[in-house]
Parts: C-alpha cells; structure tokens; sequence
C-alpha cells in the first residue's frame, strides 16, 4: 500500500519517507575497541531502506561487509518534533577479513527531522563493543544494490547525471 506516500496522507499520518540508497559517513569513536589492523574510519558505506507504511528493512553495506535489520521501530518525539528509527542488526564481514572482524549484532538509531528527509544523522553501538556517529545522504530512491560497488557505482552516475542536468 502505497497510500501514505501521498502528500496529503503523509502529512495526516507522520510516517517519514525515507526509502531508498543513502550514502553513509560511519565515524567510530576513539573507545570503539577496534584491532590494530582495523579501519578507525571514517568509513563510506551505503543504507539500502526498503519501507512500507508498518514495515522497514534496512540494509547496509561496506567494502568489508553487509548488514540486514532484524527489528525496527519508530519512535516519535512530539516535543522536538523528531522520529526516530531504531532497529537491531545482523552483520557479517566478507570472508577475507574474518580474521580481524567477526560476525556480529548491533544495533542502529537515526533521527528524521521531516517528512522527505535529504539527510539524517544517527548513532550505532555493537557487541563488539564498538559505536559511533552516523551521518546520511540520501542518492535517491532506487534499492536494488547488493554490494558496496554496485551501490557506489550507482550513486557516482546518479551525481554524475544530477550535474550535467544543471
């Protein structure tokens, strides 16, 4: 159901619309217990949301490895007028850097400040006792992107293509 992406339902019903490929800034902190030979960051990677009015699915990717969300929920602020997803992730790392960076679980929250967000900001904190600062930049609306590459080489044509319409 498509509905409530509607101008007018989405102002009635509140639910933020934030589908699609976002391109991602993961900044760890200086706490994150991260091996010697790992990536202190900043780290790119790409969130591929997938959203229905009751479900989201979120997945991320990075040259190193993909995550999926498990659970979600949104949250709403009323004071600050903010919404906020939260949800629980299953990560796994490619096989050629298992050695330094397990399979694990975290867990992800992301602030929407508007109804058609362009950016979002958000936090994330794992079993691995790692955690950070997340900064979001939507590309656009598209979702079929299974690696970091195919999603990076969408979202440098996708610029490409909004320059050269300018």
């Amino acid at each position: 159901m498509y509905l409530w992406k509607l101008p007018g339902v989405q102002r009635l019903t509140r639910r933020p619309r934030i589908d699609g490929l976002w391109e991602v800034t993961l900044k760890p902190t200086d706490e994150s217990h991260i091996p010697p030979e790992g990536n202190r960051g900043p780290l790119r990677a790409y969130l591929v949301v997938s959203q229905s009015f009751w479900t989201a699915h979120v997945r991320q990717v990075t040259a190193e490895s993909s995550s999926r969300s498990r659970a979600f929920f949104w949250e709403r602020d009323g004071v600050a007028d903010v919404d906020t997803l939260a949800f629980v992730y299953a990560n796994e790392p490619r096989s050629g850097v298992e050695h330094r960076s397990r399979m694990h679980l975290g867990t992800c929250r992301i602030d929407v400040v508007n109804l058609k967000p362009t950016d979002m900001s958000g936090v994330y904190f794992t079993d691995r006792y790692t955690k950070g600062d997340m900064e979001l930049r939507l590309i656009d609306r598209s979702r079929g992107h299974a690696t970091f590459q195919a999603a990076e080489k969408h979202a440098a044509a996708s610029l490409a293509s909004s320059r050269s319409d300018r």
